[in-house]
């Protein structure tokens, strides 16, 4: 049985979050879900549910 990739092991969602925790590292300006959406190329909904846990866990 041969090996996985390590990129084979990732969690789509999780990299996602990153991706937009990673949005605010540089801007000052306020991001709004759809400018998120646009820039992560991700749907709106996606983009609010993940800015929903992201909060209620206390990272945004």
């Amino acid at each position: 049985m041969a090996r996985k990739e390590k990129s084979e092991y990732i969690i789509q969602a999780v990299s996602h979050a990153l991706d937009l925790l990673e949005q605010f590292h540089d801007d000052v300006d306020e991001l709004g879900v759809t400018e998120l959406s646009k820039r992560l190329k991700l749907h709106k909904n996606n983009v609010f549910r993940l800015l929903a846990t992201l909060e209620s866990r206390g990272y945004i």
